[in-house]
């Protein structure tokens, strides 16, 4: 099978020989001696070719291609020679870059944007997209030049195995620095800005990268923890009811599956109400009541723990037939089907055409990525080293890591004027490797022996210190102590900088990396016990503050830390900056010093330090006044932002004249378009956001959100003195709620709806719904009489 001339050439230079077995190769290359089969017939219907590929497959083989990773772990094994399939590999992550273990040989790096919280925090749907494009496109450049450029560890599928969608119900999970926010629908909308970011390329006709969304569902206790009491996320089972499931678990996965047609799911480690998700029919039956189209993988070797952790069969041949066919895990991550799905299959626990559902589904969607049809024509197969690491990636990753920092006090002291006697002082002070989310490609060129290579990465001191030094001011910088552990004579020396400073920058926060103490470290398979700072930073942190000078604090997290102590101090302004990505620093320092006035809004709510002593890590019921929906406690409320600028919020005046309560028929489907009008009355450009809430104040349910975010808009640049309009469209299913059958309803009665800017501007309007109560989405596999299903 002949391969494209720039693959071979790529190859050469790599020193490897192209064959069937290297991913980053096309099936049915025309004149290749295998494009007269079925499969590679362009004119028939795609389901009708994949089936003629599953047809051909010899069973000794089908195992194998059902292996994530199989590439690697066993060179070639899913090659398909005789059929001219070449290998393929599942399981690149793309958390918030393309993760490559290498650079192009001229330097160029994925680009690492913001880690996932930051995401959130921007509220904005096209930036998420304009950053889930350039993963994608950036993935599939990789893919095209072929696993050499990752070193042989890990691979380069076109299958993305991310976002993290699970919700931040508890602070204290590791992997809030993958994750996003704690409400439903803007994870929702997230996951959907990612799936067509990644998967809607120039090309109409294919996808330009799978998405697989993850971990479906409920994976939000990793293990390490005292708080996890004994558990860790291969034998948990979390206790869930149908109505928060429907409620709030599940809304993050159904828009990119539903509205965004996202190609891939992966089913997660944990039990849901006793049964391992990847073998769980309720969860199969919630995707394919959302329509899904695509492909199931498990986490890892999640199917393992069914028998081995969670004991719910005795071994693996039956969970591995369980999982094919009760779950739809298509896609192992691990060796348990390689090893044990035909001896399931000759035992009985599954057949061979669950075997060939499992082939078809994951195959299907390697056609619909074109690696099946002619690549002359298709434009993805020509992305290459010039398309990764791009000037256009670079300002959208500034625009990110701008819009994503949260201000959360400012007493006057931002924006800072330049030339001052400045002191950086703190562990983040001068981050590097700490401003990038764990899960990253490589972010530096250069061979240092060493994966943690962040040489290139400005720091924060660095970035402030050269916008200082442009206006003639000193900057010094003493880290004072490390993150959890006190540096001799540190306090001292940073005590003294600080004195002889006019204003003060303070570098605070956790990590991912286990330069950290254990109760404060966050990360995979480990959770925190702490949501505080460690002591030797707030005693740091005390000292400086209690000088009196003007002190910016900024935070480096993924999940919340406490900030009590520094909130409404009249001398001291707080950033909460999250993982802020490549270009966190830049965006940082501009921010502080009035050069970008974007700012986001906060992801979810930040409690008091002493939240853990009284909530449960294991409980997931969130009713239990967790989030904002629910009443939690807040310190910092969800959706809390300030700007450098203050911006009034109003009602067109056509709207302003009528304010009378807007009433929706519960049985007949209308539109209503509000315009809100944002004005900016600083005297800085900068951003507006519009935050969209309904509060059910007298509807028949007993149990439902105290409030809900339901849309939300970000408006750019907006001049002083000048305005945005910004549209907003409901419609009686922009407020559905869940009963306790998890039935999704328009549920007649009183609702008040808010339009927040997060920094204090409300408007309100009245609304009501008349008329009997309409089941829109049944509970899956719940039948209801016709009369009260609204199709």
């Amino acid at each position: 099978m002949p391969f494209p001339r720039w693959f071979s050439a790529l190859l050469a230079v790599a020193g490897a020989q192209p064959s069937y077995y290297d991913a980053g190769v096309s099936a049915c290359v025309v004149g290749g001696g295998f494009d007269h089969f079925p499969f590679c017939n362009v004119s028939l219907p795609l389901d009708a070719r994949v089936h003629d590929l599953v047809s051909r497959i010899p069973v000794e083989a089908k195992a194998n291609l059902l292996t994530a990773r199989g590439h690697l772990k066993n060179r070639g094994r899913q090659a398909l020679p005789e059929l001219g399939v070449p290998s393929y590999y599942w399981g690149s992550n793309c958390l918030h870059s393309a993760m490559s273990a290498n650079c192009t040989a001229a330097g160029r790096c994925s680009t690492s944007f913001p880690s996932g919280p930051s995401w959130s925090a921007t509220f904005d749907r096209e930036l998420m997209r304009s950053m889930a494009g350039v993963v994608g496109r950036e993935t599939r450049a990789f893919f095209n030049m072929g696993n050499f450029t990752d070193n042989g560890k890990n691979g380069m599928g076109l299958d993305c195995w991310g976002p993290v969608l699970n919700i931040n119900r508890d602070p204290r999970w590791g992997r809030h620095g993958e994750g996003g926010t704690e409400d439903p629908f803007l994870m929702g909308q997230l996951g959907l800005a990612w799936t067509k970011g990644l998967q809607e390329g120039e090309d109409k006709r294919f996808i330009q990268v799978a998405v697989t969304l993850k971990h479906f569902d409920a994976n939000s206790l990793e293990g390490g923890a005292e708080a996890d009491q004994g558990y860790d996320r291969h034998d948990f089972s979390a206790t869930i009811s149908k109505y928060l499931l429907a409620d709030y678990y599940w809304p993050a996965f159904k828009a990119p599956i539903r509205e965004g047609k996202a190609k891939g799911v992966m089913c997660s480690y944990n039990a849901v109400n006793g049964i391992p998700t990847c073998l769980d029919p309720l969860m199969k039956a919630a995707r394919t009541a959302w329509n899904f189209t695509g492909y199931v993988t498990s986490d890892s070797d999640a199917v393992s723990d069914a028998w081995r952790r969670h004991r719910y069969v005795q071994t693996p041949a039956e969970a591995s037939c369980l999982a094919v066919k009760n779950g739809q895990c298509d896609i192992d991550s691990g060796n348990t089907y390689y090893d044990n799905l035909l001896q399931g299959v000759q035992e009985g626990h599954c057949s061979m055409q669950d075997v060939d559902r499992a082939l078809f589904n994951t195959l299907r969607v390697r056609f619909e990525l074109g690696l099946f049809d002619p690549t002359a024509d298709q434009p993805y197969w020509k992305l290459g080293a010039g398309d990764i690491g791009t000037d256009n990636a670079k300002e959208l990753n500034l625009e990110a890591a701008q819009a994503s920092l949260v201000l959360l006090s400012n007493p006057g002291i931002l924006p800072l004027k330049g030339g001052q006697r400045l002191a950086l002082l703190g562990p983040h002070a001068a981050a590097s490797m700490d401003l990038i989310q764990v899960d990253t490609g490589r972010v530096c060129p250069g061979d240092t022996g060493d994966d943690e290579n962040f040489w290139c990465v400005k720091t924060p001191y660095a970035a402030i210190q050269s916008l200082n030094a442009a206006k003639n001011g000193s900057t010094v910088y003493v880290k004072g102590c490390n993150l959890s552990e006190a540096i001799p004579g540190g306090l001292q020396q940073a005590i003294s900088a600080a004195k002889a400073s006019e204003v003060v920058v303070l570098g605070l926060g956790i990590s991912e990396r286990p330069e950290i103490s254990d109760n404060f470290l966050e990360r995979e398979a480990h959770d925190r016990d702490s949501i505080d700072l460690p002591n030797v930073q707030k005693q740091l942190a005390a000292e400086i503050i209690g000088l009196g000078k003007p002190t910016i604090v900024f935070l480096l997290n993924g999940g919340m830390v406490a900030v009590e102590e520094f909130l409404n101090k009249n001398n001291v302004a707080v950033i909460e900056a999250f993982y802020p990505g490549m270009e966190g620093a830049t965006a940082l320092a501009q921010s502080i010093f009035g050069l970008a006035n974007k700012w986001g809004r906060m992801p979810y709510t930040v409690y008091r330090s002493d939240w853990p002593n009284h909530n449960s890590m294991i409980d997931h019921d969130v009713t239990h006044q967790r989030t904002y929906r629910y009443g939690a406690d807040a310190v910092v409320p969800f959706g809390f932002g300030l700007s450098l600028s203050r911006f009034s919020l109003s009602f067109t005046p056509t709207l302003n004249a009528d304010l009378r309560p807007v009433v929706l028929s519960s049985t007949v489907t209308s539109n209503v378009t509000f315009t809100v009008v944002a004005r900016n009355l600083g005297s800085l450009m900068g951003d507006a956001v519009v935050m969209a809430y309904f509060h059910p104040k007298q509807v028949a349910l007993p149990l439902h959100p105290q409030k809900s975010l339901f849309d939300f808009a970000r408006a750019k640049n907006i001049a002083a003195g000048s305005e945005a309009h910004v549209n907003f469209t409901i419609s009686q299913n922009s407020f559905l709620l869940a009963t306790a059958e998890g039935d999704l309803v328009r549920a007649p009665g009183d609702y008040l709806l808010t339009f927040e800017d997060g920094a204090g501007e409300i408007l309100s309007l009245q609304l009501q719904i008349q008329g009997p109560q309409v089941v829109v989405e049944p509970f899956p596999g719940r039948s209801l009489n016709a009369e009260t299903l609204m199709v």
